[in-house]
């Protein structure tokens, strides 16, 4: 269970998914999907999707997904909210058998700088 101090930080929840299919119709169905599902959710403060840059190949770059889903909360608080959501769970139901494989990175973020 997160401390109060953890709940006063904002959560970000990445998602980095593996596709099974790569052709165009199937990567903008999958994207489609997880703008309908899993973007406006209350508390949300930041929400992006997108494709992996292909054309960036050094050493340091882990090339093993497709598309990459960025969120962040305004505490875990509304993370949990949103992991327990109908719209969640519809998201999971809608793109069942879509990617091979998910790695999710979860972390507090101690400091944020907006307005770049």
């Amino acid at each position: 269970m997160p401390s109060k101090k953890e709940n006063d930080k904002f959560f970000a929840h990445m998602v980095f998914f593996q596709l099974m299919d790569l052709s165009d119709h199937a990567i903008d169905t999958f994207v489609g999907a997880c703008v309908k599902y899993l973007s406006g959710h209350p508390g949300q403060v930041h929400f992006s999707v997108g494709l992996r840059a292909v054309d960036i190949a050094r050493d340091v770059s882990d090339r093993s997904f497709d598309v990459s889903m960025h969120i962040v909360f305004k505490n875990k608080k509304k993370y949990d909210e949103y992991a327990a959501s109908e719209t969640h769970e519809a998201f999971i139901t809608a793109t069942a058998g879509m990617s091979t494989g998910r790695r999710v990175l979860d972390s507090y973020i101690e400091q944020a700088v907006t307005g770049l």
